[in-house]
This record gives structure tokens, C-alpha cells and sequence, in this order.
């Protein structure tokens, strides 16, 4: 129950922040709310709630050239493999109408895949969903937006929004 609190928290605040921050991407909603499935993955991308994930080699391998020794210690970067440009054009950017946004992997892979992911992405839309409809039009206060200094988790200590 409480697996998703942060990361779910500041997916919502991230998307209000990056819809701020690419107005064209915002526009596109207002005129399509329709894309508001297809947000929900891109801000997971773009945000990327858990910076990485560490694990134990359960045997040697080799991934990318790197010898990997039984019992050492790895760190999946989700935020480097979300914006792989060799899987996601323009990656550093929202993009509302990417045709492989769900191919992120925020949630992990295999059976290291988020239980509560289903969950996040139903969070994820209806809340988005329910801004748009009473706060179609707000302004975050750049100025004093504040990142939270964690090495896990990102997300924001203080994101000021107005609402018209």
C-alpha cells in the first residue's frame, strides 16, 4: 500500500512541473485529452521516479563488454535507460505522442517487475485526469521550486503552483 507513495506523489508533481516546461506538450493535451493514456507513461519516462535499483550477480556474466562477477554488487540506472536515445528519440524531452513511452522501465523487467504497477498507471490517470478538468490552467513558480537532494527517490521538496 505504501510502495507507490513517493514515487506516485512525484510523478503528478513532475507532470505538472514538465507540462510547464514544454507548453507545446501541454497545448497538445488541452486539445487531445485524449493523450492523457499516453502521458502517464512519458512523464514515468521523463521522470523516472526511482533513480536506480541495486542488485547481487547471481553468477559471472558479461553485459556490455564489463565482466560481471558472481555476488557483485550492480546499479540498474532507470533515469540513463529511460533516456536511451538508441530506444527513445529526443529523449531529454516530453513528448506526448512518442509511440514507445511504455517501453521505460521505471517499473523494472522480468521478475523484478513492479507489483503495484498497474496501480501507479491507474493513480496516474485519473489524477492527471482530474487537474486538467479543475485546474486547466496553472503556473509553477520556477523561482522557488525546490529538488529533493536524495539519491534514490526524485521528486520535489517544494514545487509552488498558482491555478487560474
Amino acid at each position: 500500500i505504501v510502495g507507490g507513495n513517493d514515487t506516485t506523489r512525484n510523478t503528478m508533481t513532475s507532470s505538472v512541473y514538465g507540462l510547464t516546461k514544454y507548453p507545446d506538450q501541454y497545448d497538445k493535451l488541452i486539445a487531445d485529452p485524449g493523450l492523457i493514456s499516453n502521458l502517464v507513461p512519458e512523464i514515468i519516462r521523463w521522470q523516472t521516479p526511482l533513480s536506480y535499483m541495486r542488485r547481487t550477480a547471481n553468477n559471472d556474466c558479461e553485459i556490455g563488454g564489463k565482466q560481471i562477477r558472481k555476488n557483485d554488487q550492480i546499479l540498474m540506472w532507470y533515469l540513463s535507460a529511460n533516456r536511451d536515445e538508441t530506444v527513445f528519440d529526443n529523449a531529454d524531452a516530453i513528448d506526448l505522442e512518442r509511440h514507445n513511452a511504455d517501453r521505460h522501465l521505471s517499473f523494472g523487467y522480468g521478475i523484478h517487475f513492479c507489483l503495484g504497477a498497474a496501480l501507479a498507471r491507474l493513480e496516474g490517470r485519473v489524477a492527471l485526469d482530474e487537474v486538467l478538468k479543475r485546474w486547466p490552467e496553472w503556473e509553477v513558480d520556477t523561482a522557488n521550486a525546490k529538488q529533493a537532494l536524495t539519491s534514490t527517490v526524485r521528486g520535489w521538496e517544494s514545487l509552488p503552483v498558482t491555478t487560474q
